[in-house]
């Protein structure tokens, strides 16, 4: 079969979706990969949410072919938050001129996106959707009936559906789509790479070296959290978990954002040790995993997904999340990759907390590896391919049997 030609539409580059492009351009030849990047952020715009400038230290627009539509301007704002944050009216002319079959568009949470969308529709591209957007995450009251008649009014612009996980399955079917349209791509990281980076500090000795290095004593229980300190996230909510174990635990902070002070002042407050890492770029933040017992993400619905605790089991390292989580349910299994506590609930995540902590002489590291391996770029890219062909095939065999038609009208 002549390969696909797929055009992915992003705002700008993404360090989780750089591997995976470069996998389907290396490992895919039913596809000819096209990504365009409405822009691409200056180091103060990456850094909106972590309180500081700063530049992914692996590459992003390397191994596969794509496209900078325009360089950042002053201004711009590609964090999720912001719709309008990232104009780029263009967006549509770009992607016509990589002339796709089928378009994959990551929702509609920029304004460049819905421009995206828009264009595909009126030059009659198929186009796929690629979000994690679940029933949790939408408003409460009276805003709920706007947000459902916008999702479903959006939704049906879509020919394929690609999906991460079981509540972006609950969230498709809810608002009426089929289950033949939905097809398996689960959210990935590069789980070969972090998990070689964290391998280099198994050993107890390489371990208690790396724990030192942050001043952490090498027999101390310590809870990991890790990414942008901000409310959705709940960081303070580990301090306060923490706080209830008493001694013998430093909780350790890799991210920065603007509840550090917060953090700071509560852990004075309920005297919990703890340590500040600071930002720790994509190849710095194995060592975090490697130090850890646990990793907690607390987070609310906003946390969609959580691809941290992808990278964590990809290390062996076991998680405790919130039940709001995106990925807590096909992720964390009780007593095997880690447990699940109800969001907010302080005194059951310090409970998981101690039950860890007494189980620290077990390998969680097979569990954890396990549970993650499916979670991977061949098998995301075997979705892509499946959704793929499933909206491109039937356009090719019409126009295929026009042309033959033509042929025979002509004879």
């Amino acid at each position: 079969m002549t390969p696909i030609r797929l055009t992915v539409a992003l705002t700008h580059p993404i360090q989780y979706y750089s591997p995976w492009f470069r996998h389907v351009a290396r490992s895919a030849p039913e596809l000819a990969l096209t990504v365009v990047y409405a822009t691409r952020p200056t180091p103060s715009q990456q850094g909106v949410g972590f309180d500081r400038a700063f530049e992914w230290d692996v590459p992003l627009t390397e191994g596969y072919r794509s496209i900078v539509v325009r360089e950042a301007r002053d201004g711009d704002r590609i964090d999720a938050s912001s719709f309008f944050g990232l104009d780029v009216p263009v967006i549509g002319r770009a992607i016509a001129e990589t002339d796709p079959e089928v378009v994959l568009i990551p929702g509609w949470h920029s304004v460049t996106l819905l421009r995206a969308l828009a264009a595909c529709r009126t030059g009659g591209v198929p186009v796929l959707y690629r979000g994690d957007s679940q029933l949790l995450s939408g408003p409460r009251g009276w805003r709920r009936l706007l947000w459902a008649s916008k999702s479903w009014a959006l939704l049906n612009q879509f020919e394929g559906y690609l999906s991460p996980g079981r509540r972006v399955d609950e969230y498709l079917r809810w608002f009426g789509v089929d289950d033949d349209r939905v097809f398996r791509v689960p959210h990935a990281v590069d789980n070969d790479r972090i998990a070689s980076a964290a391998s280099a500090y198994a050993a107890p000795r390489e371990r208690a070296a790396a724990r030192a290095a942050w001043n952490i004593d090498a027999d101390a229980f310590v809870p990991l959290f890790a990414g942008k300190l901000v409310a959705s996230k709940r960081p303070l909510n580990v301090i306060r978990a923490a706080a209830r174990l008493g001694s013998g635990v430093t909780v350790l902070i890799a991210g920065a954002g603007p509840l550090e002070t917060a953090i700071r002042s509560e852990a004075d407050r309920l005297r919990v040790d703890v340590r500040f890492a600071g930002f720790l770029n994509q190849t710095e933040i194995s060592r975090a995993y490697a130090v850890a017992d646990v990793l907690s993400l607390p987070s609310d619905a906003a946390e969609t997904w959580g691809l941290v605790v992808n990278e964590a089991l990809a290390t062996g390292l076991p998680c405790i999340v919130s039940d709001t989580v995106g990925c807590a349910i096909d992720l964390v299994h009780t007593d095997e990759t880690g447990y699940v506590h109800p969001l907010d609930d302080v005194h059951a995540q310090a409970d998981l907390f101690e039950k860890m902590r007494k189980r620290r002489g077990h390998d969680w590291r097979p569990a954890c590896r396990a549970a993650v391996a499916d979670y991977s770029f061949p098998t995301m890219t075997a979705g892509l391919i499946a959704a793929c062909r499933a909206v491109v095939a039937p356009r090719r065999h019409v126009a295929h049997a026009t042309r033959v038609q033509d042929v025979s009208n002509a004879h």
